[in-house]
């Protein structure tokens, strides 16, 4: 794990906050597990709406996950306005997401005037063991609040 640089602490409420108010994540039971400047974490437990009847986290959730892993990657770089969308996605999924937990790590590659760049990684932990089971990269897109 690369080191991860704190936050300014008006940035950090900034984003937890805005995590308390994210509907899909609460419906997934998720939660806000690192922060850090260009770093974020979110765990998510194995529930019924996120698992295939296999016992498997179903790819829309690993891939929402990433998403929203990414998009507040992006929001804990200082800027005036941190609203970002994601302009393109791209996801490899590595192995089976059978696990007690379902964890996202993103991480800035870039932080562009427009454009950042984030990379996700996605694990599974059983037995306090992680599997790596989906690695994304994603170029989120500054835009203005309307």
């Amino acid at each position: 794990m690369h080191n991860i640089e704190p936050l300014a602490p008006e940035i950090a409420q900034r984003v937890r906050d805005s995590f308390g108010r994210q509907k899909m994540m609460a419906l997934y039971g998720a939660s806000l597990t690192g922060i850090g400047k260009g770093y974020v974490e979110i765990s998510m437990p194995p529930s019924e709406i996120a698992l295939r009847p296999s016992g498997i986290f179903h790819g829309s959730a690993i891939a929402g996950l990433t998403d929203v892993v990414a998009g507040y990657c992006a929001a804990t770089i200082p800027v005036e306005d941190p609203y970002f969308v994601t302009v393109e996605f791209k996801i490899n999924f590595l192995n089976q997401a059978k696990g007690e937990l379902l964890i996202g790590r993103g991480k800035t590659i870039k932080a562009g005037a427009t454009l950042t760049i984030i990379q996700t990684d996605l694990y599974t932990r059983s037995d306090e063991r992680e599997t790596h089971v989906a690695t994304a990269l994603v170029t989120m897109m500054q835009i203005k609040k309307r």
